[in-house]
């Protein structure tokens, strides 16, 4: 039948019976006989025929197989081929990731749970313990990044400054681990630090100024059994943290490579504005080094990135990391990642003046950007890049994500005048993220 599998293929064979002593003739039917002596013969014939082939062919496939081999080896195996490192995203989006909420009051979940929980010393103590242990786990993935830059004095003597920070191993392609790091200057070459004390050169695959990031490749093949043997990180789902959630903050905390501060989400802004985008912002409850630290939940999964949000707050904020994944992709692969330089957010379509166009709210141009030197002014309204109508915050993020370096387009904005709005339409070129 159709549905039966490879397995199940068998051969049939249909027997005969005879009731005839086999010394007993068959006067009736006389070829019987003759016809199984004559069978038997060709079955003979048969099976020297095949034996001989059998030789043949095992005198031609020795060599043959010999120089197929070679020419696979030669030709193929030892041709390299450049790796694509794929980071996996997350399929659901940023509004169906919530949990659906529990009917039970909040005051009973919560009274609950602290009935539950023994606050002794001792408990306490062997919480942090295991908080630890899933750091300690991710030790050896965090890496010390040092950067040499070199500078004159006022007599023209020659001074060597090294800065330094952490970074972390996020992929692996053959021999070479995948580092993200702060973006940093590099003009006097940029060298890695390993957990065993081990260093190598390092070189950099791509940066990003919007988020200030990069990515380093590491050569391993010459090093050590242990480095040879580091694990990536698994990159998690940031879009499932919740308030109040546990966070082990690893890396450079406190300003030291490979320090360790353990606290709480206090709050997650899930439609924070960025650059030609948005995505959510993740609140910690302390003020976190912003040079090298990441965020790993309870299960040891990096959820997020300490980078430069928070500027003067007394506490951090960080890229949550699943909106950070196709750009670390795009850096890791040497792929451009399209750059307008504006920060836009939807329009409330309840409280917005009667007239008002659809599309998206420009709030800031950044300085030097292709949107701010073709004259695109905070306060625009933008409709449509391309032939494809933007409508959300979230439209104008797909779109822009589908935009390669290079690409020449048209942008049609309203702006707002004493006479109403004016349409207005810009040619740009997208640049390139770095």
């Amino acid at each position: 039948s159709p549905s039966r599998g490879l397995g199940d293929v068998y051969k049939r064979q249909v027997f005969m019976p005879n009731t005839k002593k086999e010394h007993e003739p068959d006067e009736k039917n006389p070829f019987i006989k003759q016809t199984i002596i004559e069978e038997k013969k060709d079955q003979r014939k048969r099976i020297v025929s095949a034996a001989c082939l059998a030789v043949v062919f095992g005198i031609v496939a020795g060599p043959t197989t010999a120089l197929t081999s070679h020419i696979i080896n030669k030709n193929i195996l030892s041709k390299k081929t450049k790796t694509t490192i794929q980071i996996p995203k997350e399929e659901t989006s940023i509004e169906g990731s919530e949990e659906a909420e529990s009917s039970e009051p909040v005051e009973d979940i919560v009274a609950s749970a602290i009935e539950s929980i023994d606050l002794s010393e001792k408990n306490l103590e062997q919480m942090y313990a295991g908080l630890s242990k899933v750091a300690e786990n991710k030790d050896n993935t965090i890496v010390k990044i040092s950067a040499i830059t070199t500078n004159t004095d006022w007599f023209d003597n020659t001074l060597q400054n090294e800065s330094s920070c952490s970074g972390i191993v996020v992929a692996k392609s053959g021999d070479n681990l995948i580092v993200l790091t702060t973006n940093m200057s590099i003009e006097g070459g940029i060298r890695v630090g390993f957990f065993d004390g081990s260093v190598k050169e390092a070189s950099v695959l791509g940066t990003d100024s919007l988020t200030n990031l990069m990515i380093l490749s590491v050569d391993i093949s010459s090093m050590g059994e242990k480095v040879k043997s580091i694990e990536p990180i698994v990159l998690g789902n940031s879009y499932q943290l919740k308030k109040g959630a546990f966070i082990l903050a690893i890396g450079s905390p406190v300003g030291v490579s490979r320090s360790l501060d353990i606290g709480n989400v206090t709050a997650i802004e899930k439609n924070a504005s960025f650059f030609d985008g948005y995505g959510r912002v993740i609140y910690c409850d302390k003020h976190l080094d912003n040079r090298g630290t990441f965020l790993i939940d309870t299960s040891g999964e990096l959820v997020g990135v300490i980078s430069n949000l928070d500027g003067d707050s007394p506490i951090s904020m960080a890229y949550g990391i699943s909106d950070l994944k196709m750009l670390i992709e795009n850096m890791t692969n040497g792929v451009g990642s399209s750059y307008l330089g504006v920060r836009a957010i939807d329009i409330d379509k309840d409280k917005a003046p009667e007239g008002m166009p659809s599309g998206v709210y420009v709030t800031e141009v950044r300085a030097d950007s292709p949107a701010y030197n073709i004259g695109i002014q905070s306060g625009d309204i933008i409709s449509m890049i391309g032939d494809e109508e933007v409508n959300s915050i979230i439209g104008f993020k797909n779109i822009m994500e589908k935009l390669k370096p290079n690409q020449v387009v048209n942008i049609k904005v309203s702006r707002s005048g004493k006479d109403g709005f004016t349409e207005l339409n810009f040619e740009t070129t997208i640049g390139a993220r770095s």
